[in-house]
């Protein structure tokens, strides 16, 4: 009987050592593992923050879209000037059955100008470039009006009401977007699993942290920071844009203030100037 416990205590302290060296942190008292675990949580973290901004503009531009679109906005009838394509395509060579194809990526741009009442004062509002979804820049058409939607409290903020429309449902509209941020948000998740999987508890909260800190940032950083800090208040203020590249160039003249918003619609500067960078 001795001997058979004498043999179970054994086989018990045998498990217990096992079970000891299975822990999911037991890797981090490695230096060189800890530091492989950090790099998966720090790897996973980027990326997952990656993909929540991505998703953030996303909803940022339906949200725009949905101001435009809701009592706050007004609707008036712009002059189109002109529609172009992206200048600035990539082409990408690809051979396939002995002959050279070409990928290029197209952006659809249009300018159009209108006149509306700013602060109490006559405006004549010029976008120009801004990009616009394919199948309204194919239904415009050059010296022809549109309908545009912008905030009564700032006209200088404002889409073609069509675009506006399709940007509104957001993911469904935005369908690249969304599934890039879930391929970003999917490979982070990914690789923080693959960290406590390899016994690293580092990883995933490093993960954590860096992913908790992002979305609160995407939500109310800089709500956060205007409050904490009013004298950078303007600094902090974000850039409306209503896409996520090629939001186009605004421009805003102040007319005589007896002139009413209407009549011949003259672009604010004329074609042949070229702006290379301009902020509002």
């Amino acid at each position: 009987i001795a001997l058979a416990v004498q043999v179970f205590d054994v086989e018990v302290l045998s498990i217990v050592e096992m079970g000891s060296d299975q822990v999911f942190w037991s890797n981090d008292l490695d230096m060189d593992s800890l530091a492989y675990g950090l790099l998966l949580g720090f790897v996973g973290a980027g990326l997952t923050s990656f993909g929540l901004s991505i998703l953030a503009s996303v909803i940022y531009t339906a949200k725009n879209a949905r101001e435009l679109l809701s009592s706050k906005g007004q609707e008036v009838q712009a002059k189109v000037l002109a529609k172009e394509l992206s200048p600035k395509a990539v082409e990408l060579p690809q051979q396939q059955q002995q002959q050279t194809y070409a990928m290029t990526r197209q952006f659809y741009l249009v300018s159009y100008v209108f006149d509306a009442m700013r602060n109490g004062v006559t405006c004549r509002i010029e976008v120009r470039q801004r990009k616009v979804p394919s199948f309204v820049w194919e239904s415009l058409k050059e010296g022809e009006t549109v309908p545009v939607r912008f905030l009564q409290e700032e006209p200088c903020r404002c889409r073609i009401t069509k675009a506006a429309e399709h940007e509104q449902k957001g993911v469904l509209a935005m369908r690249l977007r969304a599934v890039l941020a879930f391929i970003f948000v999917a490979v982070g998740i990914v690789a923080a699993v693959l960290s406590v999987l390899d016994h690293h508890v580092a990883g995933i909260i490093l993960w954590g942290v860096v992913v908790f800190f992002s979305a609160v940032w995407q939500l109310t950083g800089r709500r956060l920071l205007q409050m904490l800090c009013p004298c950078l208040r303007e600094k902090l203020q974000r850039p409306w844009s209503p896409l996520f590249m090629h939001g186009g160039y605004v421009l805003c003249k102040q007319l005589d203030p007896n002139a009413e918003p209407i009549g011949e619609l003259a672009p604010v500067l004329p074609k042949d100037v070229e702006i290379y960078s301009f902020s509002v």
